[in-house]
C-alpha cells in the first residue's frame, strides 16, 4: 500500500540519489550507533568515487501513523484484515453484515455470538478460524478518543543527508501497528513529497510496518 506524505526538500541530482540508495540497499543494517553507520557508508561510497564529505545519517522523527478510515468508525481495518490474512475489502464486506453496538457499549452474549457467526460465515472460506478471529479482535480492539491504542512499535528510519539535503531514506526497523502513514520530519534538513509503503500480514510484529520510504516521483 502506497501512502503519500508531504514534506519540503531542496532539489537534488539524480545520480547521487541513485548511487546512495543502491549502496545502502546492499549495506548492513544501521543501528543507533549513527557514527559507525556513517563510517560504513562513507567507506563504501569512497571506493566508487563519490564525495562523502558532509554525509551524515540523521534519525527520522515520526509522528502519528494511527489514523483509521472514516468509513470504519475507528476500527483499524487494514491491521485487522492483514492479521486475518484477507484484504481490507473482504473484511469490510463481512463486517457490513454484523450488528455493531453503540460506541462505548458492549454487546450482550446473544448479539456477540450472532455477530461472530456472521463473520465466520463470510471469512471462514479464507481460512479464518474462531480462535484466530478472537485473537485478532482482542489485539486490535480500540475505542476512539481513549488514551489506549492497539499494540504498536515505532519504526526506526535514517535519512542520508549531505549539506542539508536528503539523498535517501533507510528503514532499519519497520516497527508495527501503523494503520496510516506517519508524518516525517528530519532535524536540520528539508525534503519534498515522499511515498511511504506500509506492509500488512499475519505476523503481529510485522503487521502495519513501514517497508520503505522513497521520494514521490
Amino acid at each position: 500500500m502506497n501512502l503519500f506524505v508531504l514534506c519540503h526538500r531542496l532539489s537534488l541530482a539524480l545520480l547521487p540519489l541513485v548511487l546512495v540508495m543502491i549502496l545502502l540497499a546492499g549495506g548492513g543494517k544501521a543501528t543507533a550507533a549513527v557514527t559507525n553507520a556513517n563510517s560504513s557508508v562513507n567507506e563504501t561510497v569512497v571506493s566508487s568515487g563519490f564525495d562523502t564529505t558532509g554525509i551524515t545519517l540523521v534519525p527520522v522523527v515520526l509522528t502519528g501513523g494511527h489514523d483509521t478510515d472514516p468509513q470504519d468508525h475507528g476500527r483499524p481495518v487494514d491491521l485487522v484484515a492483514g492479521a486475518l490474512g484477507v484484504t481490507s475489502e473482504v473484511f469490510r464486506e463481512a463486517f457490513s453484515k454484523v450488528r455493531p453496538v453503540i460506541r462505548g457499549g458492549m454487546p450482550d452474549t446473544a448479539t456477540a455470538q450472532q455477530n461472530k457467526s456472521v463473520l465466520l460465515a463470510a471469512l471462514g472460506k479464507y481460512g479464518v478460524t474462531n480462535e484466530l478471529l478472537d485473537t485478532v479482535s482482542d489485539r486490535y480492539r480500540y475505542q476512539p478518543g481513549s488514551e489506549h491504542l492497539w499494540p504498536n512499535k515505532p519504526a526506526e528510519i535514517f535519512a542520508v543527508v549531505k549539506n542539508g539535503e536528503i539523498l535517501a531514506f533507510k528503514v532499519t526497523d519497520g516497527g508495527y501497528g501503523y494503520s496510516s502513514a506517519p508524518i516525517i520530519s528530519v532535524p536540520d534538513a528539508s525534503c519534498g513529497p515522499v511515498s511511504i509503503r506500509l506492509s500488512f500480514g499475519k505476523d503481529f510484529h510485522n503487521n502495519g510496518s513501514i517497508s520503505s520510504v522513497d521520494f514521490q516521483q
